[in-house]
């Protein structure tokens, strides 16, 4: 009985995790165009040094790898993209992040 109970808790606890596990996504499109895609690079407009996001803190993202920086997408998703080659790693979502205020960061 012993082992039976361990393997079950084992169970719930793998399934547990896994269903908490989500996962970024790959893709991004606006009215039926795409926009980015993982491993493909960002259009030019989003490397613009305005659209560049210095205080990660204010939008809950992760500090960026080294080699890469966040940036602003469309609307709430925010962008980790390599500063040398544009190519994005990762698309976030954060919804309700208020405006930066001016001086602070």
């Amino acid at each position: 009985m012993k082992t039976c109970s361990k393997a079950l808790l084992s169970g719930l606890i793998a399934m547990a995790f896994v269903g908490g596990v989500q996962a970024f996504p790959e893709t991004a499109s606006h009215a039926g165009e795409m926009m980015y895609h993982t491993g493909r690079p960002v259009p030019d407009q989003y490397m613009a040094d305005s659209n560049v996001i210095q205080n990660y803190h204010h939008y809950h993202l992760d500090k960026p790898l080294g080699g890469y920086e966040w940036v602003h997408g469309v609307e709430n998703e925010y962008l980790l993209v390599s500063i040398k080659s544009h190519i994005l790693k990762r698309i976030e979502y954060r919804l309700n992040v208020p405006p930066e205020t001016p001086g602070k960061g």
